[in-house]
């Protein structure tokens, strides 16, 4: 994926807050950061909300991007609640909602596991439909999701 140039979260922070970097630079390095002490969402917890906006939003978007709901519900189903709590946050209710809708269509079951070959070819029908359906002015918000963490600096200086 790729190296970041800091050591750690403050450091990016501090660097962006005295000479911003690109957007897409920002985004990148404050990712490979993240992804280093973040793999659930239970990590989440006693970080700050701004912390867990950016970060599972970023990681669906991702794998939906990559392929689509059904590799999102395989790859990530226990972060469903938490992206959708995420693009609210960020003002982006269409994708909000389309989130939601892609979480109703699994299981409780099915969210504990991660295993894309449970899903059933209903559930996979259901999902590749909600592709289609991808507000295209509210789903990929790399810019907006960067611009929400210049917003709240402070939140991951303690990341």
């Amino acid at each position: 994926m790729g190296r970041t140039r800091f050591d750690s979260i403050a450091a990016l922070i501090e660097h962006d807050a005295a000479s911003p970097l690109a957007s897409d630079e920002f985004d990148t390095q404050l990712w490979l950061l993240m992804i280093q002490k973040i793999d659930r969402p239970s990590d989440l917890e006693h970080l700050p909300r701004p912390v867990a906006v950016y970060h599972a939003s970023r990681l669906l978007q991702w794998e939906v991007l990559n392929g689509g709901f059904g590799q999102a519900a395989g790859n990530i189903p226990v972060w469903f609640e938490l992206v959708a709590v995420g693009y609210s946050a960020l003002g982006m209710r269409k994708s909000a909602g389309l989130i939601r809708e892609a979480r109703d269509c699994l299981t409780e079951d099915r969210i504990k596991l991660i295993d894309q070959s449970l899903l059933d070819e209903s559930t996979i029908e259901k999902l590749a439909a909600l592709d289609e359906r991808i507000p295209e002015d509210e789903f990929c918000i790399d810019d907006e999701r960067v611009e929400y963490v210049r917003k709240h600096r402070d939140a991951f200086r303690i990341v």
